[in-house]
C-alpha cells in the first residue's frame, strides 16, 4: 500500500479562507489610520454658518442672522 503523508498546512485552501478576511480589515484600518493622520482637518471659519443647505459666511451671515430673529431673540415665525 501507498499511503500518502498529510499535506502540510499551507497547502490546503480553508486555513487562507479563514486568514483573508481579518488579514484584510487591518490592512484596511492601517490605510484609514493612514489617511487620518496625513490629512489635515478642515478648518471651520468663525463668521460663517449654515443656513438650511446653504453655507453664509461674512457680512451676509451677520445680515441673515439679524433677519432671523426679532428684537427679543426669538426665532422669527416661517412666512
Amino acid at each position: 500500500m501507498n499511503a500518502s503523508a498529510p499535506r502540510p498546512w499551507y497547502r490546503h485552501l480553508w486555513p487562507w479562507l479563514l486568514m483573508v478576511p481579518p488579514a484584510a480589515a487591518v490592512i484596511g484600518g492601517m490605510f484609514v489610520l493612514y489617511l487620518a493622520l496625513t490629512r489635515p482637518d478642515a478648518l471651520v471659519r468663525k463668521d460663517c454658518f449654515k443656513d438650511g443647505v446653504t453655507m453664509v459666511c461674512g457680512e451676509e451671515a451677520a445680515r441673515v442672522l439679524e433677519d432671523a430673529h426679532r428684537g427679543d431673540g426669538e426665532p422669527r415665525p416661517a412666512p
